[in-house]
């Protein structure tokens, strides 16, 4: 059974009243967006000053889960390493949720790991009773997704839960679309079928860089989980790496042809048409057609997916 195995860990916040960051590689996370968050929140240079003070430093595993009934080996192939005449690592796939403290020492949770490949519905029920057992007050998951907008604009967020007042103030893309589904987005739907608040915000990355690190969408999504928990998260060192990469981007544009050009031009025009020079509430209002259909949505998902796949096969 898809079930989560609580771990010892001291002084591990286990006590109500906490936010549980998550995201599952493999499915969907363009810009490496997600990847890029947890890696932030989890870094030694983030952690709070005091997080070792109970014994515990870095950052204590409070839950794991058996991902050897959760992941098809065949798909999500492990890395073994190979020493000359024998094999000396297992680099073996886990799922765990650990402790981590803001920049004033306040507590929440991170869970990233393998999506898993089976139990879906179980692993579901799991995260549900988790979540009951540890106090989460909020699950927060996200990810990056392709989208028609150019790199020269503001990351915009696509928000979704069951929380109106963390909803409010974002703009609407579309009404409704049909995407591939995922056990994050299926454990999202399940909590909030149980009545636990959920939040989801997923970024927009230019779908013409989606494959690359793109830091400026993990930026914007800390500044969304920050206005959206309280939590204390700098994003000094990102918002830098942001900078260095979008002046990269340039100098590439640059020595690009005029297709590259001409097309991040129009990217520009059809955003700007729509979203104007103020912050709109909701970018259909007038200009409907300038942007996506849920139809080409699920193709620029399918076929994101599709070149992950082939990734990895290669």
């Amino acid at each position: 059974m898809a079930e989560a195995r609580a771990v010892s860990s001291g002084g591990s916040g286990q006590g109500g009243d906490l936010v549980l960051l998550y995201h599952f590689e493999g499915f969907m996370d363009a810009g490496h967006a997600a990847e890029q968050v947890v890696d932030h929140v989890l870094s030694a240079k983030f952690q709070f000053e005091g997080a070792g003070e109970e014994g515990q430093p870095g950052n204590p595993v409070v839950a794991r889960f058996d991902t050897d009934r959760l992941v098809d080996y065949r798909a999500q192939r492990p890395t073994m390493t190979f020493d000359t005449d024998h094999w000396s690592e297992y680099d073996a796939p886990t799922l765990d949720v650990r402790l981590a403290r803001d920049a004033i020492g306040t507590p929440f949770l991170v869970m990233y790991g393998p999506e898993p490949d089976t139990e879906w519905e179980r692993f579901s029920k799991a995260m549900i009773e988790m979540v009951g057992k540890l106090g989460v007050t909020l699950s927060v998951n996200f990810h990056g997704i392709p989208f028609a907008v150019p790199h020269t604009r503001p990351t915009t967020l696509i928000p979704h839960g069951n929380r109106q007042d963390l909803l409010a103030g974002y703009t609407a893309w579309f009404d409704r679309a049909q995407v591939p589904g995922s056990a994050m987005a299926l454990t999202e739907f399940r909590l909030s079928e149980q009545g636990h608040a959920v939040l989801g915000l997923a970024a927009q990355i230019p779908h013409y860089i989606s494959r690359s690190p793109y830091p400026a969408a993990a930026v914007r999504i800390l500044e969304a989980v920050t206005s959206a928990t309280g939590l204390v998260l700098p994003v000094q060192e990102l918002h830098a790496e942001a900078q260095r990469v979008d002046a990269e981007i340039e100098s590439q544009v640059a020595q690009g042809d005029d297709d590259l050009r001409s097309m991040i031009h129009g990217l520009e025009v059809q955003y700007d048409s729509v979203a104007g020079s103020d912050a709109q509430t909701n970018l259909l209002a007038d200009q409907a057609a300038r942007i996506p259909t849920a139809e080409e949505l699920a193709r620029q998902f399918e076929q994101f997916l599709a070149e992950q796949d082939r990734d990895t096969d290669h």
